[in-house]
């Protein structure tokens, strides 16, 4: 079988290499001749419709969970396209962290005795805080969103949700509710995460309502997709102090390159503000989730060729 990696999934080509059967063939979208028939995959995570129409995959394997950067439409309507998971994770650990970073802030404790001394700092602690019986409110409760409720409900914390759809419940949450409720959980919650897919429906779901609805003194954390937030309205509270402050993963615009030395991830200066945290999209970037993406790819490339159910379907031909 021919498998084209593009994007991202060329970093992965000795994993991925070693997982699938000697006779299966690792090559570069890039050098696949527009109209080829000869490739079989494509494991992409950015497809515009120019680049759908050069090439007819039976399957469209998506090295992410998210699907907005694909030109579905555009793709042959006897392809399948499979989405990857395996994130929740690194990136529950990377809310929890941001969470207990506000809360308790180990490397201003960690400073103390160096800047006064140790009688110093042992006679002027003041109390930090703690994550026991604060509230965390998730937009989304998919797999990332119940991988942090897991974790906070293991830290003690009182865990909401807003869910795109009436459920009776969920493992690790005290209450759920669907979008016409938001502004209730956004004014109890100390910690707000972005947990959802990038839909029309989310699409601004956090403008200047929501965001003026969120207690003065919570904390916005972004690891969904940047535009769930509307970007002048999120600026504007940052900047204005309306909410205690962000930590920010997914950004409004990305370079195309590594030499792309103009680029900049907002046409804002987020970076300007100090209650702001920008991380480059690298929440859920580990080792692990590759190693166990990987192996996901491996094992839906040989079920394609044994004609077997595929896993993680997005879209089934059509």
């Amino acid at each position: 079988m021919r498998i084209a990696l593009s994007d991202l999934a060329r970093n992965q080509r000795g994993r991925l290499q070693q997982l699938l059967a000697a006779s299966d063939e690792l090559v570069d979208f890039d050098a696949v001749p527009g109209g080829s028939n000869d490739v079989d995959v494509l494991i992409a995570s950015r497809l515009g419709p120019e680049e759908a129409a050069r090439v007819r995959v039976r399957l469209l394997q998506v090295p992410g969970a998210g699907t907005d950067k694909i030109a579905l439409d555009a793709v042959s309507p006897d392809t399948w396209i499979c989405n990857a998971y395996e994130h929740e994770a690194p990136i529950a650990e990377y809310v929890l962290a941001a969470m207990l970073e506000a809360t308790v802030n180990l490397p201003a404790l960690a400073r103390q005795i160096p800047d006064k001394g140790w009688a110093g700092a042992y006679f002027s602690r003041r109390p930090h805080g703690e994550l026991l019986g604060r509230t965390v409110g998730l937009v989304g409760l998919g797999h990332i969103g119940a991988a942090v409720a897991a974790r906070a409900k293991a830290f003690g914390m009182r865990v909401m949700a807003v869910v795109s759809r009436p459920r009776a419940g969920a493992p690790d949450v005290d209450w759920i509710g669907t979008a016409d409720r938001l502004g209730e959980m956004l004014a109890a919650a100390d910690f707000v995460v972005l947990a959802c897919p990038l839909t029309e429906a989310t699409h601004g779901m956090i403008g200047a309502k929501e965001l003026a609805a969120m207690k003065p003194e919570a904390l916005l954390i972004n690891v969904a997709r940047a535009e769930v937030a509307d970007e002048a309205a999120l600026y504007e509270a940052l900047q204005a102090g309306g909410i205690g402050g962000a930590v920010l993963d997914p950004w409004y615009a990305y370079p195309s390159g590594p030499e792309d030395a103009s680029a900049q991830p907002s046409r804002y200066p987020f970076g300007e503000l100090p209650n702001v945290k920008m991380t480059a999209h690298s929440a859920g970037w580990t080792d692990g989730v590759w190693a166990r993406r990987c192996r996901l790819f491996a094992e839906n490339i040989r079920r394609l060729g044994a004609g077997e159910a595929l896993l993680n379907v997005v879209q089934a031909p059509r």
